[in-house]
């Protein structure tokens, strides 16, 4: 922004010192704002964190509790199948949360 800003001044003519600070305002409210939004969107990142870990984590308390219950779905192919497809939506659930979460200045 700054080359930009002089090489306009510098074909127009204008005072610098004003277009340069008008130049750092706007660097200086972009970052103000940047920070605002991630604090804002701070929650729903942590949010989609949380709902994206709760399968793996639920896997793990099931074996944890009841191993012969979930040894099915490691020993038999579509049980590895089905995690297989669980894992890779789980992933692509979670990289839409955090696409929609991420807001662009």
């Amino acid at each position: 922004m700054v080359i930009t800003a002089i090489l306009i001044q510098r074909s127009v003519g204008s005072n610098l010192s004003e277009v340069l600070d008008k130049v750092a305002h706007t660097i200086r409210e972009r970052v103000r704002i940047k920070g605002e939004i991630n604090t804002l969107t701070a929650q729903k990142k942590l949010s989609g964190w949380v709902i994206g870990l709760m399968p793996a984590a639920f896997v793990l308390m099931m074996v944890a509790v009841n191993f012969d219950y979930m040894s099915i779905l490691f020993t038999d192919p579509l049980g590895r199948l089905l995690l297989v497809l669980a894992v890779v939506l789980d992933f692509i659930g979670i990289m839409m949360i955090r696409r929609i979460v991420t807001v662009d200045i």
